[in-house]
Parts: C-alpha cells; structure tokens; sequence
C-alpha cells in the first residue's frame, strides 16, 4: 500500500501545487468503504494539529540523495486536513473534524460522513 500511496501523493501534490492550495495533510487510502481511525500514526495525531497552531520549521536532510534546493523552511500556521482517498477521489476532512469524532469515541470513517464533512473533494 505504501508504493501506491507514494504515487498518489505525488498526484496530489501537482494538484495542490496547480491549485496554489496551501495547506498540511496526510493521505490515506482505503480499498473498503470506510477508514479506520487507528491507521493514524500517534507523531501524525500529534503533529496535525501542532502545524495548524504553530505551523513548521524544517531543516532539509543532508542524507536525501536528491538535490535540495535549500537547507530548510519556516512555514506559517496553515488548515490542516486528513486526506482519505475512497476509490478515485480524495476527501479532504479538516483535522479537527477528526479529533472531533475520536474524542466522541468513533473509531472510523464511513465514505458518506468523509463526504459530507470534506471541505473539499478532489476528483482526479
């Protein structure tokens, strides 16, 4: 799953950049009709809402083979979003819509509830 991740976040992020939508997020995919909340690592859980509060300052890895075109960044507060992508569209939930839920003890995401709590849906 994680190849196919790759791709699609490479997809995702022409998109955004095509766009100029600015905002921090992590993808997620699901083959079914809903997404399960402990598919969300504890550093993403923690950190979301952080770069919603604080934004990121970031020094890029000497150890990336890739060339970089600077040593870091300093990025402002921006949305923060939980990308799920339900067959060939991606749902963009707000963050906290997912704290929301997790504190009411949900433990995943139908398709239909990630639509109607999307601020944003990607058909690509």
């Amino acid at each position: 799953m994680k190849k196919r991740e790759a791709l699609q976040n490479t997809v995702l992020n022409q998109y955004l950049r095509k766009k100029k939508f600015y905002c921090y997020y992590e993808l997620k995919q699901t083959a079914t009709e809903s997404f399960s909340f402990a598919k969300i690592e504890k550093g993403q859980d923690e950190g979301l809402p952080a770069l919603e509060n604080s934004g990121l300052t970031w020094k890029f890895s000497d150890e990336d083979s890739r060339g970089k075109p600077c040593d870091g960044a300093c990025l402002p507060p921006l949305p923060t979003y939980l990308v799920i992508k339900f067959k060939k569209d991606f749902y963009f939930i707000r963050y906290s819509e997912i704290e929301r839920l997790k504190y009411e003890g949900v433990i995943s995401i139908s398709r239909k509830t990630a639509e109607e709590l999307s601020e944003k849906i990607v058909k690509l």
